[in-house]
């Protein structure tokens, strides 16, 4: 194991020298959030779901800012198992997705993450190497996953690929009871249910607004950039803690054929998304009325209205 490492390693070395990989995702900042927890912390004060790709570790650094890492656990895990805590809050955040579904292609592809791109070189090498078999493009990703689905008890390092299973992923780490769950029709009644428990619900496309309502709930107050008609809304800087990968290409850009595929594949994530984004406007009202604030301003509010049409 330690050889191997010490050959990866030198591998990212010759990399980076010689400008064949950029943004391997070793930068301090990204490391000293900690996205996950190594060990489960049933006596933090907050869980919070992690799901993959829904601005986890974006969120796992404001939560802290406001309470401190040590009473956020977070993990890439099921949402029962908040069950096994005394958690004070649980925290849940959606994403638009078809968003979702290439930003999980995208990591992949780019595997930028250090942790991740060691496992992927070890099982079947790096990108532009012969015995790399992830698809070359988000389509025919897609068409993989859409026609020859390899569905299972399995996570991203069990895949053929070392990649997400994008069926309905939101959905399901919301209904499971372990999180190597990738099948076509998780349970979306229990996975409504579970996000309607949530105390705390965010939505990556409107995170500015979800950082204020978390902050209005677990602190009590809600600062000047929270009211989008002050002049410190623009002062907010938003935290976007990514694992390295830059990528250009929309959703928009894919191929009509590509885009009802990937809304086939997410038809409960659809549902669930529509579901979040109502409860979230619905509770950020109430907390402009709590503060005498406006929070979710027309442009924001068009762009959710249109999200879940």
């Amino acid at each position: 194991m330690i050889a191997n490492l010490k050959k990866f390693l030198l591998c990212c070395l010759w990399e980076r020298a010689f400008g064949l990989h950029h943004n391997l995702a070793i930068g301090k900042k990204f490391y000293n959030i900690q996205c996950w927890d190594k060990v489960f912390k049933p006596y933090a004060k907050v869980f919070h779901l992690h799901t993959p790709k829904v601005a986890g570790c974006s969120v796992v650094e404001d939560l802290s800012t406001l309470i401190g890492r040590k009473e956020v656990f977070s993990n890439e895990l099921c949402f029962s198992s908040a069950s096994r805590g005394l958690y004070k809050d649980t925290v849940v955040m959606v994403r638009r997705p078809r968003d979702h579904v290439l930003s999980q292609y995208e990591f992949c592809k780019a595997a930028t993450d250090l942790a991740y791109r060691f496992i992927v070189w070890k099982h079947q090498g790096l990108p532009g190497q012969k015995s790399y078999h992830l698809p070359s493009s988000f389509g025919k990703w897609i068409d993989e996953w859409r026609y020859t689905p390899r569905f299972g008890d399995q996570g991203i390092y069990e895949d053929y690929d070392q990649c997400y299973c994008p069926w309905n992923l939101q959905t399901s780490r919301l209904q499971c009871d372990q999180p190597n769950y990738c099948y076509p029709n998780p349970d979306l009644d229990k996975a409504l249910e579970n996000m309607n428990t949530a105390t705390l619900l965010g939505v990556t496309e409107a995170y500015h607004e979800s950082f204020c309502l978390f902050h209005a709930h677990l602190m009590g107050s809600l600062p000047d950039h929270c009211n989008c008609e002050h002049p410190a809304w623009a002062s907010y800087k938003e935290t976007d803690d990514t694992h390295g990968e830059i990528y250009n290409e929309t959703i928009a850009d894919m191929g009509k054929d590509v885009i009802e595929a990937v809304d086939y594949m997410t038809s409960k994530d659809v549902v669930l998304y529509r579901a979040g984004v109502k409860r979230f406007i619905a509770e950020i009202e109430q907390v402009e009325k709590r503060f005498g604030s406006k929070i979710l301003c027309e442009g924001r509010r068009r762009m959710l209205d249109h999200l879940v049409k």
